[in-house]
């Protein structure tokens, strides 16, 4: 596409070995089984308007109708099975015994009420577009949900694992306490709540799966930069610590008593908005991309091209199945001047780029991106901004921008929110008849080959 770029990662994970033993050296003690973890400072945490911050504090409290397990599969949670013949009906069976944390008890209503709740305007639910799509939902029992669907959407059930489609109660008052008092189903419940500092979460004796949680308490510090939550790990005083850049993963690697994982990819999108000067001119949208080298940005990310950090000019990370290879076009500034010049811009052009300054690669990408565009005649002033002020007052309307995405398991969850003309998250604002066309091919095409071939059209 010729509208944007996208820098693709692996983020890591960092755990004290010790915490096998329910205990960190110089911690609690081993009896305590508690889990302590240096997290993101969250903006807001309710389910439909969760900025998907905090990872450990929603996941822990609520839960999912499905999950996706480490081999990318569906897997059950709340629902133990899931048919359709059409693509159209969708019939989902409910997992018995399940209660939340008030007490209730979980059943077809709750799932009715979650996602009925994407169509209320006075959510302002995130996940809005996407569930426009239900006709009506039926539930013939406490334990069987019946969704109709107005358009045949083969992977609808996908659409279930986004982070913001948690199961809520159709009790409860979120709009009241969801910021200060989250209830779901999972493993633990909310104890205390600090905004913004910490929060204290304590093990669900009434969870339905026996064998779990494995930890008698969490408890979580919102931490406002990476270095930071790396130097509290190494402090002895926090467990975990998640989104850990390359570079701090090599050193931590080096150092006995701590383990690494890379459970998933994050992207990171660099976006023109393409509807406003100077890049609703294409020549000027290639010229910034020609003046780019994917090495130098990935050493940015304190990475190494290819290994843990991927460059590509799609919207689909390179793990996914539905990935199509495409070579890098190369760094080439003096293309990039003669571009500039044919677009009227033959002394350069001055534009801003915005981002969140307290999320990590997107301030060292933004410098690199300003150092790498300047020879090709791009002045950048970058304007970083803490993410709750970047994402509530400049992103979406910021003519060059870096955000962080989080993977999604089906793409087609993705184009729909940022590739269609009328996506909800659209930055860039790109509104193209034909991609709008293949996206909507693919959303409702229920062959599978051919759904791959539209995916290879579209990154085309």
């Amino acid at each position: 596409m010729n509208h944007r770029s996208t820098l693709v990662s692996s983020l890591a994970i960092v755990a004290i070995l010790a915490i096998a033993g329910c205990s960190n050296s110089g911690g609690q003690a081993s009896n305590d089984k508690t889990l302590r973890i240096a997290e993101q400072v969250p903006n807001l945490i309710t389910p439909g308007v969760w900025d998907g911050q905090a990872f450990s504090l929603d996941s822990s409290i609520y839960e999912y109708l499905v999950n996706i397990d480490s081999d990318g599969k569906l897997e059950p949670a709340l629902a133990t099975s899931w048919e359709t013949a059409d693509g159209k009906t969708w019939t989902i069976k409910l997992r018995e015994g399940v209660k939340f944390h008030d007490g209730s008890d979980f059943d077809s209503e709750d799932v009715k009420f979650t996602i009925m709740r994407t169509q209320d305007p006075s959510v302002g639910h995130l996940k809005a577009q996407d569930f426009s799509v239900v006709e009506s939902i039926d539930t013939p029992d406490k334990h069987t949900v019946v969704i109709h669907l107005k358009e045949v959407r083969p992977t609808f059930i996908y659409q279930m694992t986004d982070y913001n489609m948690a199961i809520l109660s159709s009790t409860y008052d979120y709009a009241k306490y969801g910021e200060t008092k989250p209830m779901g189903t999972g493993p633990f419940k909310l104890d205390k709540l600090t905004p913004k500092e910490s929060a204290k979460l304590v093990r669900n004796k009434k969870y339905w799966d026996k064998g779990y949680p494995l930890m008698d308490q969490l408890l979580i510090y919102f931490v406002p930069d990476i270095d930071s939550s790396v130097e509290m790990l190494e402090a002895g005083k926090v467990d975990i610590v998640p989104q850990v850049t390359p570079l701090i993963r090599q050193r931590l690697e080096k150092t006995a008593g701590f383990k690494v994982v890379s459970p998933y990819q994050e992207q990171r999108f660099i976006s023109m908005a393409a509807d406003r000067k100077p890049f609703n001119d294409n020549r000027v949208r290639l010229a910034l991309k020609y003046a780019m080298n994917p090495e130098i940005l990935a050493k940015a990310c304190q990475g190494t091209l290819g290994t843990d950090i991927f460059y590509n000019e799609t919207p689909i990370m390179n793990k996914l199945a539905q990935y199509y290879a495409i070579p890098n076009r190369g760094q080439n500034i003096e293309k990039a001047k003669s571009l500039m010049a044919q677009a009227g811009y033959p002394k350069g052009l001055s534009v801003e780029l915005y981002y969140a300054s307290d999320h990590p690669y997107s301030p060292a990408l933004a410098q690199t991106v300003k150092e790498l565009a300047a020879p090709a005649d791009f002045d950048i002033q970058l304007k970083g901004y803490p993410r709750d002020v970047y994402l509530s007052q400049y992103w979406m309307h910021a003519p060059l921008s870096i955000t962080g995405w989080g993977g999604r398991i089906d793409p087609s969850v993705l184009l729909n929110l940022a590739f269609t003309s009328k996506g909800p998250w659209n930055e860039s604002h790109i509104a193209d008849p034909e991609v709008d066309s293949l996206i909507q091919q693919i959303v409702t095409e229920v062959n599978d080959a051919t759904r791959q071939q539209l995916y290879d059209k579209l990154q085309q």
